[in-house]
């Protein structure tokens, strides 16, 4: 069953079909249901009328949504966007920068969402979709599409100004498989800061969350050369960390001091305020969503737009001056 077929039967013309199962707001009401009510005898209605989603529909793709990090960030999404009257998919990559491309295209030309933002600290995304999107990264603005940059560089600068003069030179760090950017971060401010990250300082295991803390301090507590202060990837892998100390009845911070380079749900789970990295994640997302709204109300994609979020060093009662040692 063709087009032409039901123009011929509804006595309009091919393009008013196409109009009509296009929504169009040219075509009256009176021709609209004169040519679907022809299409239904003709059993091809479903065929051809697609109707358009009254809703703007932002499909959000992240890594994953066991960590608390990421679900965070889909939750905030979702609800800014609930706000504003638009509808939220979410889709997971499993850190899959092919799955990620993959899920992309498919809103892209499958789907046809009207906006993606994609959570993701560390890769490039490079497309030629006229759909809008906005990646939310780690300090990378290399990807041809909008970019709110999470940019950390300043607080890591101060927290190792803070330690030289503390005193501290054995610095470790315990991270996971998926904390490949803010390792490669951190090693790049030691550098510029003159600081050497010692090999036998660095705990990188396939322990995830709580457990990658524990024994990743537990690495250094059975190497018998513990660093004076322990960087974390992130708040889970802290209390792991916490944990493993207060087994050990090594104290906090006199004997090792910890920073944690977010400070995500883990506060209410720790006696002592924590040295952190505030990862400002409701900022992020609505920054976000607020360049994805405006993009809509000018109606086509502007240039490459970034937006960059400083983020902040949060002293706390987790880091000791070794000068003060008697």
């Amino acid at each position: 069953m063709t087009l032409s077929k039901i123009a011929k039967n509804a006595n309009v013309s091919v393009s008013t079909v196409s109009k009509v199962f296009s929504d169009s707001p040219e075509i009256s009401k009176e021709t609209k249901d004169t040519v679907i009510k022809v299409a239904k005898e003709l059993g091809c209605y479903e065929k051809y009328y697609k109707p358009k989603y009254a809703k703007k529909l932002i499909a959000v793709i992240c890594p994953e949504v066991l960590g608390i990090h990421y679900s965070q960030m889909a939750t905030y999404i979702e609800n800014d966007i609930k706000k504003r009257g638009g509808t939220t998919v979410v889709s997971v990559s499993g850190f899959s920068p092919e799955t990620q491309t993959e899920l992309i295209d498919y809103y892209t030309n499958f789907a046809h969402a009207d906006g993606i933002i994609v959570i993701d600290p560390i890769s490039e995304i490079t497309t030629t979709s006229e759909i809008p999107i906005i990646q939310i990264a780690l300090d990378n603005i290399k990807s041809n599409v909008h970019c709110i940059n999470i940019d950390v560089s300043d607080a890591l600068d101060e927290i190792l100004t803070l330690l030289k003069d503390f005193g501290h030179r054995k610095i470790g760090f315990i991270g996971e498989k998926y904390t490949e950017a803010e390792f490669n971060i951190f090693k790049r401010h030691m550098d510029k800061n003159g600081l050497s990250l010692q090999p036998k300082y660095i705990a990188i295991n396939n322990e995830r969350f709580y457990d990658c803390g524990y024994y990743g301090m537990d690495y250094f507590i059975k190497n018998k050369d513990i660093p004076t202060v322990v960087f974390s990837a992130y708040s889970h892998i802290t209390l792991g960390i916490f944990q493993k100390l207060t087994e050990e009845n090594i104290r906090v911070p006199e004997d090792v001091s910890v920073i944690c380079m977010d400070n995500i749900n883990c506060s209410p789970y720790s006696n002592i305020e924590l040295s952190c990295i505030k990862m400002p994640l409701s900022e992020l997302c609505a920054e976000a969503v607020h360049l994805l709204y405006r993009i809509f109300g000018k109606r086509y994609n502007f240039s490459k737009h970034t937006i960059t979020v400083k983020r902040e060093f949060i002293r706390g009662k987790t880091i000791y001056n070794l000068n003060e040692k008697s």
